[in-house]
């Protein structure tokens, strides 16, 4: 353990500062492409408020810095509560629509990229084909009973409060307008993540290149889609500890088991540090304009909201 520590620590020392500056270059930009793809949908839905990218920028990059130290990315509630005081003639309902919206588009991405990790029907480490696995949870019955109740009590809980889901659906309705407007959403809120996904493949590439991994394709989709898998559950913050082990993991091919985890946790450091310095100056540029009391009235408004529009 003495020993697999010590490779680590001399992994993490023997970083190429060049690649590792371009890695966290990428990663910037590709924040400010996602913030965009999330702006097209909040300007979309409230046409008449004049809202400019700089305010859905600074609440979108508080929540990452917020969600790089608080777990079960409660930052997001920041980013509404944020959005909510900048735009006061809109409600708790429409912008959280908007979060929702634009995080599902995310997993979208997320999804493709497993899938065709899955697809390649190539081994992961240790794992071996994961197809054979995946089939048997998807048809196990414990899974379809419980798909089925989740469905079947949505359905009851409908039809008891049909009056505030009138409501609730109308607000809804308006945070996720741009749907109604194909053209809006491929142009502003699908290109923009494409070209986010983009980075991000970029980003991971330099960031193998940094800690002397094999920098390959393949590399590449399996520390994306190992990302993107344990978001889905994100217990801790920024899902450390989780994402390394999965890299050790999925990555046994690429190095040694302390290049791997020098990787993991020097990638995760280093995105922490610059996610939370954005964060940072967001929250500070706004923090003159914002009665914080306010703020987090809107935040704690928005729990019941997240927990109705949880897709």
């Amino acid at each position: 353990m003495l020993s697999l520590a010590g490779n680590t620590l001399d992994s993490l020392g023997r970083v190429s500062a060049g690649a590792l500056a371009i890695a966290l270059v990428l990663h910037v930009v590709k924040v400010v492409a996602e913030a965009r793809s999330w702006h097209a949908i909040v300007r979309h839905a409230h046409p008449q408020a004049g809202i400019t990218f700089g305010t859905t920028f600074t609440s979108f990059a508080g929540a990452i810095g917020a969600n790089t130290l608080l777990p079960a990315r409660i930052g997001e509630a920041l980013r509404l509560g944020i959005l909510r005081r900048r735009v006061p003639s809109s409600s708790t309902a429409t912008i959280a629509t908007t979060i929702v919206l634009e995080g599902a588009v995310e997993m979208i991405f997320g999804v493709a990229v497993i899938v065709a990790v899955l697809l390649a029907g190539r081994s992961l480490g240790p794992v071996g084909s994961p197809l054979a696995g995946l089939r048997f949870v998807g048809g196990h019955p414990v899974v379809l009973t419980s798909c089925v109740a989740v469905l079947s009590g949505l359905v009851v809980v409908a039809r008891l409060e049909r009056r505030r889901l009138g409501s609730l659906l109308a607000k809804m309705a308006q945070g996720a307008s741009i749907l109604r407007a194909p053209r809006a959403f491929v142009c502003g809120v699908v290109a923009w993540k494409l070209v986010a996904w983009t980075l991000r493949l970029a980003a991971v590439y330099w960031f193998l290149v940094a800690f002397h991994l094999n920098p390959s394709v393949w590399a590449v989709l399996l520390v994306v889609a190992t990302q993107s898998a344990v978001s889905v559950l994100p217990i801790s913050p920024g899902n450390a500890g989780t994402q390394q082990a999965a890299f050790v993991v999925v990555l046994a091919g690429s190095g040694s088991m302390a290049a791997v985890l020098g990787f993991g946790v020097g990638m995760q450091a280093a995105l922490v540090i610059v996610d939370l310095a954005i964060g940072c100056v967001a929250l500070s540029s706004v923090g003159r304009h914002l009665n914080f009391g306010e703020l987090f009235g809107a935040v704690r408004a928005f729990q019941p909201a997240r927990r109705a529009l949880r897709p």
